[in-house]
């Protein structure tokens, strides 16, 4: 299949889900969403990236991204996974590029 069927708005219900990082009250805080897609699964995206991260972590790495939603990071099939991967792509993928750690 390819990306733009894939990615394509007749796919999405509109209904989506605002998912974070939040650990405690000094760890910074992230938001991504989760865009729900017409046989109820939910495509995860992050989409407050400077410059930078865009280029190295998306379009470099051939990711899919979207000027609206952002930068695809996976498909999950619950609210408990969209968070859980969110979580998981924060700690292992953005915190460690923003802290020079590419």
């Amino acid at each position: 299949m390819k990306k733009d069927d894939y990615f394509h708005s007749k796919n999405y219900t509109g209904n989506h889900l605002h998912v974070d990082n939040f650990k405690d009250e000094f760890s910074p805080f992230i938001e991504g969403i989760a865009w729900e897609r017409t046989d109820g699964t939910m495509d995860l995206f992050f989409d407050d990236l400077k410059e930078e991260e865009f280029q190295q972590l998306f379009v470099n790495k051939e990711h899919y991204y979207d000027k609206f939603k952002g930068g695809f990071i996976e498909n999950v099939q619950t609210n408990e996974e969209a968070y859980e991967k969110f979580r998981q792509w924060v700690d292992e993928v953005l915190e460690p590029f923003r802290n020079g750690q590419k």
